[in-house]
Protein backbone atom coordinates (compact mmCIF):
# COMPACT_ATOMS: atom_id res chain seq x y z
CA UNK A 1 0.00 0.00 0.00
CA UNK A 2 1.32 3.45 -0.88
CA UNK A 3 2.48 5.72 1.91
CA UNK A 4 -0.18 8.22 2.98
CA UNK A 5 -1.61 9.88 6.09
CA UNK A 6 -3.44 7.71 8.60
CA UNK A 7 -5.42 8.53 11.73
CA UNK A 8 -6.33 5.60 13.98
CA UNK A 9 -8.83 6.35 16.75
CA UNK A 10 -9.27 4.44 20.00
CA UNK A 11 -11.21 5.28 23.13
CA UNK A 12 -8.40 6.96 25.11
CA UNK A 13 -5.88 7.81 22.38
CA UNK A 14 -5.29 8.33 18.69
CA UNK A 15 -2.32 7.73 16.44
CA UNK A 16 -1.56 10.02 13.50
CA UNK A 17 0.94 8.67 10.97
CA UNK A 18 2.34 10.91 8.24
CA UNK A 19 5.39 10.97 5.95
CA UNK A 20 5.93 14.73 6.48
CA UNK A 21 4.43 17.74 8.23
CA UNK A 22 5.32 21.38 8.81
CA UNK A 23 2.93 22.96 11.29
CA UNK A 24 2.54 26.41 12.73
CA UNK A 25 2.26 27.00 16.46
CA UNK A 26 -0.16 24.46 17.95
CA UNK A 27 -1.19 23.24 21.40
CA UNK A 28 -3.75 20.69 22.54
CA UNK A 29 -5.04 19.02 25.70
CA UNK A 30 -3.60 15.61 24.95
CA UNK A 31 -0.10 14.50 25.86
CA UNK A 32 1.82 13.65 22.69
CA UNK A 33 4.51 11.04 22.11
CA UNK A 34 6.34 11.68 18.82
CA UNK A 35 8.63 9.19 17.10
CA UNK A 36 10.53 9.35 13.81
CA UNK A 37 9.73 6.43 11.51
CA UNK A 38 13.08 6.36 9.69
CA UNK A 39 15.22 7.24 12.69
CA UNK A 40 16.27 10.58 11.20
CA UNK A 41 15.59 13.63 13.41
CA UNK A 42 12.68 16.01 13.21
CA UNK A 43 12.50 19.52 14.69
CA UNK A 44 10.35 20.83 17.54
CA UNK A 45 10.35 24.57 18.20
CA UNK A 46 9.02 25.95 21.50
CA UNK A 47 7.10 29.20 21.76
CA UNK A 48 10.26 31.02 22.92
CA UNK A 49 12.07 29.98 19.72
CA UNK A 50 14.13 27.18 21.30
CA UNK A 51 14.61 24.36 18.78
CA UNK A 52 15.10 20.69 19.57
CA UNK A 53 16.27 18.17 16.98
CA UNK A 54 15.33 14.67 18.08
CA UNK A 55 14.13 11.27 16.91
CA UNK A 56 11.48 11.01 19.64
CA UNK A 57 9.92 13.40 22.14
CA UNK A 58 7.21 13.87 24.74
CA UNK A 59 5.09 17.02 24.65
CA UNK A 60 2.92 17.91 27.65
CA UNK A 61 -0.68 19.11 27.28
CA UNK A 62 -1.16 22.78 26.33
CA UNK A 63 2.48 23.27 25.41
CA UNK A 64 2.76 25.37 22.25
CA UNK A 65 5.20 24.11 19.63
CA UNK A 66 5.98 24.09 15.94
CA UNK A 67 6.80 20.81 14.24
CA UNK A 68 8.90 20.19 11.14
CA UNK A 69 9.05 16.62 9.85
CA UNK A 70 10.77 16.68 6.48
CA UNK A 71 10.30 13.25 4.97
CA UNK A 72 11.51 11.11 7.90
CA UNK A 73 7.97 9.98 8.71
CA UNK A 74 6.25 10.49 12.04
CA UNK A 75 4.15 8.58 14.54
CA UNK A 76 2.21 11.03 16.70
CA UNK A 77 0.50 9.25 19.60
CA UNK A 78 -1.99 11.51 21.40
CA UNK A 79 -3.22 10.40 24.83
CA UNK A 80 -6.44 11.60 26.43
CA UNK A 81 -5.56 13.52 29.63
CA UNK A 82 -8.02 11.35 31.60
CA UNK A 83 -6.25 8.12 30.58
CA UNK A 84 -3.97 5.99 32.74
CA UNK A 85 -1.32 6.12 30.01
CA UNK A 86 -1.26 9.92 30.19
CA UNK A 87 -0.82 9.89 33.97
CA UNK A 88 2.08 7.46 33.62
CA UNK A 89 3.80 9.70 31.07
CA UNK A 90 3.11 12.83 33.16
CA UNK A 91 5.12 11.31 36.00
CA UNK A 92 7.91 10.51 33.55
CA UNK A 93 8.00 14.10 32.21
CA UNK A 94 8.44 15.69 35.62
CA UNK A 95 7.04 19.06 34.59
CA UNK A 96 9.00 19.44 31.32
CA UNK A 97 6.96 20.90 28.46
CA UNK A 98 9.01 19.32 25.68
CA UNK A 99 11.24 16.40 26.56
CA UNK A 100 13.47 14.71 23.93
CA UNK A 101 13.53 10.93 24.21
CA UNK A 102 16.20 8.47 23.15
CA UNK A 103 14.48 6.53 20.35
CA UNK A 104 16.56 3.50 21.23
CA UNK A 105 14.14 3.00 24.11
CA UNK A 106 11.65 1.62 21.58
CA UNK A 107 13.99 -1.25 20.70
CA UNK A 108 12.37 -3.88 18.46
CA UNK A 109 9.14 -1.84 18.34
CA UNK A 110 10.82 0.29 15.68
CA UNK A 111 10.51 -2.66 13.29
CA UNK A 112 6.78 -1.90 13.16
CA UNK A 113 7.17 1.82 12.45
CA UNK A 114 7.72 1.39 8.70
CA UNK A 115 4.81 -1.05 8.20
CA UNK A 116 2.60 1.29 10.25
CA UNK A 117 3.45 4.18 7.93
CA UNK A 118 2.55 2.05 4.93
CA UNK A 119 -0.79 0.97 6.40
CA UNK A 120 0.32 -2.65 6.68
CA UNK A 121 -0.55 -3.23 10.36
CA UNK A 122 -3.96 -4.29 11.65
CA UNK A 123 -5.87 -2.16 14.12
CA UNK A 124 -5.00 -4.64 16.87
CA UNK A 125 -1.27 -4.47 16.06
CA UNK A 126 -1.35 -0.67 16.02
CA UNK A 127 -3.17 -0.48 19.33
CA UNK A 128 -0.66 -2.89 20.84
CA UNK A 129 2.19 -0.81 19.39
CA UNK A 130 0.79 2.35 20.97
CA UNK A 131 0.60 0.69 24.39
CA UNK A 132 4.11 -0.75 24.13
CA UNK A 133 5.53 2.62 23.08
CA UNK A 134 4.19 4.12 26.30
CA UNK A 135 5.56 1.20 28.31
CA UNK A 136 8.97 1.65 26.66
CA UNK A 137 9.10 5.27 27.83
CA UNK A 138 7.73 4.70 31.35
CA UNK A 139 9.63 1.42 31.80
CA UNK A 140 6.57 -0.19 33.34
CA UNK A 141 3.38 -1.93 32.13
CA UNK A 142 0.42 0.28 31.38
CA UNK A 143 -1.82 -0.01 34.43
CA UNK A 144 -5.47 1.01 34.70
CA UNK A 145 -5.25 3.34 37.70
CA UNK A 146 -8.83 4.32 38.63
CA UNK A 147 -9.89 7.92 39.08
CA UNK A 148 -12.08 9.22 41.89
CA UNK A 149 -15.60 7.88 41.07
CA UNK A 150 -17.01 11.41 41.22
CA UNK A 151 -14.54 12.60 38.58
CA UNK A 152 -15.24 9.52 36.48
CA UNK A 153 -18.95 10.44 36.46
CA UNK A 154 -18.09 13.99 35.42
CA UNK A 155 -15.89 12.74 32.58
CA UNK A 156 -18.72 10.58 31.30
CA UNK A 157 -21.12 13.53 31.44
CA UNK A 158 -18.69 15.80 29.56
CA UNK A 159 -18.24 13.15 26.86
CA UNK A 160 -21.97 12.51 26.58
CA UNK A 161 -22.62 16.19 25.93
CA UNK A 162 -19.56 16.84 23.74
CA UNK A 163 -18.27 19.28 26.33
CA UNK A 164 -21.40 21.45 26.17
CA UNK A 165 -22.57 21.21 29.75
CA UNK A 166 -22.44 23.88 32.44
CA UNK A 167 -20.07 23.62 35.40
CA UNK A 168 -22.99 23.78 37.85
CA UNK A 169 -24.56 20.72 36.18
CA UNK A 170 -21.26 18.85 36.33
CA UNK A 171 -20.94 19.79 39.99
CA UNK A 172 -24.39 18.28 40.60
CA UNK A 173 -23.28 15.06 38.88
CA UNK A 174 -20.31 14.87 41.25
CA UNK A 175 -22.31 16.01 44.31
CA UNK A 176 -19.68 18.69 44.86
CA UNK A 177 -19.62 22.48 44.83
CA UNK A 178 -18.37 24.02 41.57
CA UNK A 179 -15.20 25.24 43.30
CA UNK A 180 -14.46 21.86 44.85
CA UNK A 181 -15.09 20.09 41.53
CA UNK A 182 -12.77 22.52 39.74
CA UNK A 183 -9.92 21.76 42.13
CA UNK A 184 -10.48 18.00 42.32
CA UNK A 185 -10.82 17.67 38.54
CA UNK A 186 -7.54 19.50 37.87
CA UNK A 187 -5.82 17.42 40.56
CA UNK A 188 -7.08 14.11 39.15
CA UNK A 189 -7.00 14.76 35.39
CA UNK A 190 -4.19 17.30 35.12
CA UNK A 191 -6.14 19.84 33.06
CA UNK A 192 -9.05 22.13 33.90
CA UNK A 193 -12.70 21.22 33.37
CA UNK A 194 -12.97 23.92 30.69
CA UNK A 195 -9.95 22.68 28.76
CA UNK A 196 -11.03 19.06 28.96
CA UNK A 197 -14.52 20.02 27.77
CA UNK A 198 -13.04 21.73 24.69
CA UNK A 199 -10.78 18.74 24.06
CA UNK A 200 -13.82 16.45 24.23
CA UNK A 201 -15.58 18.58 21.64
CA UNK A 202 -12.57 18.43 19.31
CA UNK A 203 -12.08 14.70 19.86
CA UNK A 204 -15.75 13.99 19.11
CA UNK A 205 -15.42 16.11 15.98
CA UNK A 206 -12.46 14.04 14.77
CA UNK A 207 -14.62 10.93 15.20
CA UNK A 208 -17.10 12.30 12.64
CA UNK A 209 -14.48 12.04 9.88
CA UNK A 210 -14.81 8.25 9.86
CA UNK A 211 -18.02 8.84 7.88
CA UNK A 212 -18.83 10.75 4.72
CA UNK A 213 -20.32 13.90 6.23
CA UNK A 214 -19.75 17.32 4.71
CA UNK A 215 -17.62 19.76 6.71
CA UNK A 216 -20.71 21.84 7.50
CA UNK A 217 -22.56 18.80 8.85
CA UNK A 218 -19.53 17.76 10.91
CA UNK A 219 -19.30 21.26 12.41
CA UNK A 220 -22.97 21.42 13.34
CA UNK A 221 -23.13 17.88 14.74
CA UNK A 222 -20.06 18.63 16.84
CA UNK A 223 -21.43 21.84 18.32
CA UNK A 224 -19.46 24.45 16.36
CA UNK A 225 -21.32 27.50 15.11
CA UNK A 226 -20.14 26.86 11.55
CA UNK A 227 -17.36 25.25 9.48
CA UNK A 228 -15.15 28.34 9.83
CA UNK A 229 -15.29 28.12 13.64
CA UNK A 230 -14.36 24.44 13.45
CA UNK A 231 -11.49 25.20 11.08
CA UNK A 232 -9.99 27.84 13.38
CA UNK A 233 -10.11 25.42 16.30
CA UNK A 234 -8.47 22.61 14.32
CA UNK A 235 -5.70 24.92 13.13
CA UNK A 236 -5.00 25.93 16.72
CA UNK A 237 -4.99 22.31 17.94
CA UNK A 238 -3.42 20.41 15.06
CA UNK A 239 -1.99 22.89 12.58
CA UNK A 240 -4.16 21.34 9.87
CA UNK A 241 -7.57 22.37 8.49
CA UNK A 242 -10.50 19.92 8.76
CA UNK A 243 -10.59 19.80 4.95
CA UNK A 244 -7.15 18.13 5.02
CA UNK A 245 -8.44 15.53 7.46
CA UNK A 246 -11.47 14.91 5.26
CA UNK A 247 -9.59 14.58 1.97
CA UNK A 248 -5.98 13.59 2.71
CA UNK A 249 -6.18 11.31 5.76
CA UNK A 250 -7.52 7.80 6.06
CA UNK A 251 -9.45 7.87 9.36
CA UNK A 252 -10.44 4.65 11.14
CA UNK A 253 -11.95 3.96 14.58
CA UNK A 254 -12.47 0.77 16.52
CA UNK A 255 -15.80 -0.24 18.11
CA UNK A 256 -14.96 1.16 21.55
CA UNK A 257 -14.05 4.57 20.12
CA UNK A 258 -17.20 4.66 18.02
CA UNK A 259 -19.30 3.92 21.10
CA UNK A 260 -17.47 6.32 23.42
CA UNK A 261 -17.30 9.23 20.99
CA UNK A 262 -20.51 8.76 19.00
CA UNK A 263 -23.64 10.89 19.05
CA UNK A 264 -24.66 12.85 22.12
CA UNK A 265 -26.37 10.85 24.82
CA UNK A 266 -28.81 12.09 27.47
CA UNK A 267 -27.47 12.96 30.90
CA UNK A 268 -28.60 10.59 33.64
Amino acid sequence: MATQNFLHLWDDRFLYITPAIQSGLTARSSATLLASVSGHPFTLEAVDGTRVHCTAALVAPHVSRRLDVDGCGLLSLNLDPASSAYRMLARRMGGHGIQPVDARRFGALRDDFGPAQCGALSNERLQSLSAKMVEAITESPELQAPLDPRIDRVLQAIRAHAGQIALRDLAAVACLSPDRLTHLFAEQVGVSVKRYALWTKVRRTVQQFTGQRSLTDVALVSGFTDAAHMSRTFQRYFGLPPSFLASQVRVTADEHASHAWGQNAPLH
